[in-house]
C-alpha cells in the first residue's frame, strides 16, 4: 500500500488456542490482496502455522521489548491473542503507539485497561493511532449493541443489559483471570466508572446504580437475574464509551446508566449461578483456590470441542428504562461459543475495520467509541450477529 509497511495486519499470539482460530477466521475473511502474518515466541510453531495459511512468519516474545518492537514497526495493524495480556502486552502496546500502528486484543483486565488509558490515551489521540483493548467477547457484543440502542431512543435512560449463553471455556482465558487476581486486589477493579476519562466526575454525573439483590425477577422477559461474570468488564467499556463520545458530541445523555446481568429461566437457577459465581470469586482470591482452578481447568493452549463450539451462542436483551415497563427492547444473537468463536470473529473484524482505516480517532479506545456502527455492520455481514424482531 506505499505506507513502508510490510503487512497490513500482524496476528500476536497466533499459536495458542484462540490465536489458531483467529488465524483460520483471517485467512476465511481477509480480502484479496491482505498482507498478514502470524506472530508467536515459538519459532517452530509459528512457521508451521504460517505454512498452513501461505502467510509469513514473524518470530516475537512478547517479554522480549525489542522483538515486539520491530514487529509493531512492520504493521499497519496488530491483533493481539497473547494473555495474560499485562503480563505479555506492556512492550506490545508501547511498541504500536510508538509506530503509530493500531492495536486491538481480547483483554478483560481492568486495572491494565486503565493502566493502557494512563500511559497512551494522550499520545495516541495526538498521532490517530487507536487501541482497542477488549475486542472480543469482552466487550464488543454489550458496548456495540448498547450503542445502538441509545442511537434509537428519543431521550436517555438507564440501559439493563441481560445474557444468555452456551458456551466452554479455553486455557488461555482460564490463565488470565487467575492472573488477574494474583497481580491486583479486588479493590483495584471495583470502581464503577474506573475506565473512564475522569472516573470520579463520571461517578458524580452518573444517576444512581438501583438497588437489587442478586437474584430477581425480570418479568418483562419472563425470567429471573443473577450475577454475571463478565459484567464489571462490559459494564465500565460502555460507561467509557459513553464517557468518549460525549467528548465528540455523541454522548448517550445525562440519564444514561448500564448494568449488566445473566439471564435464566427460574428462580432456582438463578440461585444456583449466583452461587457459583461467588465460590469461583472466592477461589480466585486465594492462594490454594487458583492452584485448584489450574489443576481442574484446561491448561493453555486447550478449549472445547468444535462440535461444542459451534452449538455454543449468545443472546443479548438490552432493556432501557424501567424493567417493568419499558421504553425499548432489542435483542441480539451471536453464534457460536462465546469465549472461543464469537470472541475470535470480534477481534478479526476489529482488526481488518482498523486496516480499512475505519476508526473515527486515536486513543485507548473501546470499540464503539473507534469504530461504532461499522463494526456492527461488519459483523452482521459476516454472519457473526443477528438482530432479533421485537415480536420475538
Amino acid at each position: 500500500m506505499g505506507d513502508g509497511r510490510d503487512f497490513d495486519l500482524v496476528l500476536q499470539g497466533a499459536t495458542g488456542f484462540t490465536g489458531r482460530r483467529a488465524a483460520a477466521e483471517l485467512a476465511g475473511v481477509a480480502p484479496p490482496g491482505f498482507r498478514w502474518a502470524v506472530a508467536g515466541r515459538d519459532r517452530a510453531r509459528v512457521e508451521a502455522l504460517a505454512a498452513a495459511h501461505g502467510v509469513d512468519a514473524v518470530v516475537a516474545d512478547g517479554l522480549d521489548p525489542a522483538a515486539v518492537d520491530r514487529l509493531a514497526a512492520r504493521a499497519r495493524v496488530v491483533i493481539s491473542c497473547a494473555g495474560p495480556f499485562s503480563r505479555y502486552g506492556d512492550a506490545l502496546v508501547a511498541a504500536c503507539a510508538r509506530h503509530h500502528s493500531h492495536y486491538a486484543d481480547l483483554t478483560g483486565e481492568l486495572p491494565w485497561i486503565r493502566q493502557l488509558v494512563d500511559r497512551h490515551h494522550q499520545a495516541c489521540t495526538a498521532s490517530g493511532t487507536a487501541l482497542i483493548p477488549a475486542s472480543g467477547f469482552d466487550s464488543v457484543p454489550s458496548d456495540l449493541g448498547v450503542m445502538a440502542l441509545v442511537e434509537s431512543l428519543p431521550e436517555a435512560a438507564a440501559v439493563t443489559g441481560f445474557v444468555q449463553l452456551r458456551g466452554g471455556l479455553n486455557g488461555g482465558t482460564l490463565a488470565s483471570g487467575i492472573h488477574l487476581h494474583e497481580r491486583w486486589r479486588p479493590a483495584d477493579f471495583a470502581h464503577p466508572h474506573l475506565l473512564d476519562p475522569d472516573p470520579d466526575a463520571g461517578l458524580r454525573r452518573a444517576p444512581a446504580a438501583p438497588e437489587r439483590p442478586p437474584v430477581f425477577p425480570v418479568p418483562a422477559l419472563h425470567g429471573w437475574a443473577a450475577p454475571f461474570l463478565m459484567a464489571p468488564v462490559n459494564e465500565r467499556v460502555v460507561r467509557r464509551s459513553a464517557a468518549l463520545r460525549a467528548e465528540g458530541g455523541a454522548g448517550y445523555g445525562r440519564g444514561f446508566r448500564y448494568d449488566e446481568h445473566l439471564l435464566l429461566h427460574g428462580r432456582g437457577r438463578a440461585r444456583f449461578m449466583a452461587l457459583a459465581l461467588r465460590t469461583v470469586e472466592g477461589l480466585l482470591q486465594r492462594p490454594a483456590g487458583r492452584r485448584l482452578l489450574r489443576w481442574l481447568g484446561p491448561r493453555p493452549g486447550r478449549g472445547p470441542s468444535e462440535r461444542s463450539i459451534r452449538r455454543g451462542f449468545a443472546r443479548l436483551t438490552l432493556v432501557a428504562g424501567d424493567l417493568r415497563r419499558p421504553v425499548a427492547v432489542r435483542r441480539w444473537h451471536w453464534h457460536g461459543d462465546p469465549g472461543n468463536a464469537i470472541t475470535v470473529r470480534c477481534l478479526v473484524q476489529t482488526g481488518l475495520a482498523l486496516a480499512a482505516g475505519e476508526a473515527a480517532r486515536g486513543g485507548v479506545l473501546t470499540p464503539a467509541a473507534a469504530l461504532g456502527r461499522r463494526l456492527l455492520d461488519r459483523l452482521a455481514a459476516a454472519g457473526a450477529v443477528t438482530e432479533i424482531p421485537a415480536d420475538r
